[in-house]
């Protein structure tokens, strides 16, 4: 239990840490009687006057006196207010109580996932958790748009591939966009992901490719086999891949790879502020590292920063997740087929891709690509497309070989 003195102190010294401590919640029950009085008073005075400090003692007691009239109850709590320290490490007593309503709301949201509880509550603590998750730092809002921030829709927006799928979401996705890509293992998930940064990487768009499932060396020559339409097998010998890189040119430029064991959405964001990518791709979600309790809870929390990284950065963003049993042999995927998460991860997408297939599918190089959410221009449904596991890529018609 944090000392209330010290919490309340901070806050009526400075109004920064008033607005910290608003920013992640509190909590009532951390409170006596008494400071609850303090703190509201407190409350009334920065909301009343925009341009306050700090909390004035004098109109503290005047609110104290109109609240309990005169008498031993208002000097009871102006005695509790004489008695806060007169120097206190705001840092400290800010961050320990973060991290005690961290681990409150941690223990409550496992919980509720615990027993298949995802409703508002669950989402409303969701997001409460990412806050506390994150500190109490923050940077300001812009309140209103201007004209500046608008620009022409259709030159603003970043095209999907292939060609059929573009067409289907109505000609491509804005920055900001999140987008959800899942399916079971070996469906061709990571073949999708790494199709959409190539062909990106073609179109101009500065890419950044987060991974550490495959080896680095892996990752480049599937993408160069995209890039220089080359077989990815043929990329064996040093002569051949300086073919392959001179033939991808400046496409080869826009591509740069994250490759980190223990990865964070911290790395992540650092990367993005230093490369400014127009794409970010996450393959996958899980190999991500997170302090969340429960794997459930990791992907959600996971899911949120990487849709706030892209918002932050103002780039398209795209993880790759897994399906789970329930998309076994299904060609058609929908949003309770994400693994471990039926509410977190479909709940940050602006648009879903699942990657079905079945056996047949299978021995024909297609797979059906469905999308259950799609808030990119609302339409549902799903179609066929073909892959070429030798060039990396997802094709709207059957390559001739």
């Amino acid at each position: 239990m944090i000392d209330e003195t010290n919490l309340l102190a901070a806050v009526c010294g400075d109004r920064g840490n008033y607005e910290q401590i608003i920013r992640i919640g509190v909590s009532p029950g951390d409170f006596s009687d008494a400071g609850r009085c303090v703190f509201d008073a407190a409350v009334e005075q920065y909301r009343r006057d925009p341009e306050l400090r700090a909390i004035q003692e004098d109109v503290l007691r005047n609110q104290v006196v109109r609240r309990f009239g005169r008498g031993s109850m208002a000097d009871s709590v102006m005695d509790f207010v004489a008695g806060f320290p007169r120097e206190v490490s705001a840092i400290n007593v800010l961050e320990e109580y973060r991290l005690l309503r961290l681990g409150r709301t941690s223990t409550t949201l496992a919980t509720l996932l615990a027993t298949g509880q995802h409703g508002d509550e669950t989402q409303s603590l969701l997001a409460k958790y990412q806050i506390l998750l994150e500190g109490s730092g923050g940077a300001e809002e812009k309140t209103r748009l201007t004209a500046e921030d608008f620009e022409d829709e259709d030159g603003a927006r970043v095209p999907l591939s292939p060609p059929l799928l573009n067409t289907f979401i109505g000609g491509g996705v804005l920055r900001g966009h999140n987008i959800t890509v899942y399916g079971r293992p070996d469906s061709g998930k990571s073949l999708f992901a790494l199709n959409q940064a190539a062909v990106a990487c073609k179109n101009g768009f500065r890419v950044l490719y987060v991974a550490n499932e495959e080896p680095a060396h892996d990752i480049t020559l599937r993408l160069l086999a995209r890039l220089a339409c080359v077989d990815v097998m043929k990329l064996r010998n040093r002569d051949v891949i300086i073919q392959a890189l001179d033939k991808a040119g400046k496409a080869y430029d826009n591509w740069n790879l994250l490759h980190r064991a223990g990865c964070t959405a911290r790395d992540i964001s650092q990367a993005a502020a230093r490369i400014r990518p127009d794409i970010i791709v996450v393959d996958q979600l899980k190999n991500l590292s997170c302090s969340a309790d429960n794997r459930a809870l990791q992907l959600d929390v996971l899911a949120r920063q990487v849709r706030e990284i892209g918002i932050e950065h103002n780039a398209v963003t795209m993880s790759v997740t897994q399906a789970g049993d329930s998309a076994s042999g299904k060609l058609v995927l929908e949003m309770n087929d994400v693994e471990w998460s039926n509410t977190g991860i479909p709940g940050a997408a602006d648009l879903m891709i699942g990657v079905g297939l079945n056996d047949e599918f299978l021995a024909e190089d297609k797979r059906y690509l469905s999308i259950p959410k799609n808030k990119v221009n609302g339409k549902h449904g799903g179609l066929h497309v073909w892959i070429d596991p030798q060039r990396t890529a997802v094709l709207s018609k059957r390559r001739v070989k």
